[in-house]
């Protein structure tokens, strides 16, 4: 589970650094590559459907 400030440590790497997961790594240090590149996907489906839903 992610917790609200890895995340926002997330949402600040992804404007810096857009999809470059082995710099916004460098943000989060208690995260991998690979777990960045995961949450990176479901964050973007969420995205994706709350706004198919309107």
């Amino acid at each position: 589970r992610w917790t609200s400030e890895e995340h926002n440590l997330f949402l600040q790497g992804l404007e810096l650094h857009g999809k470059g997961w082995k710099k916004i790594a460098g943000l989060i240090k208690s995260r991998t590559v690979v777990q960045i590149r995961t949450h990176a996907q479901k964050y973007f489906q969420k995205l994706a459907k709350a706004k198919q839903n309107g």
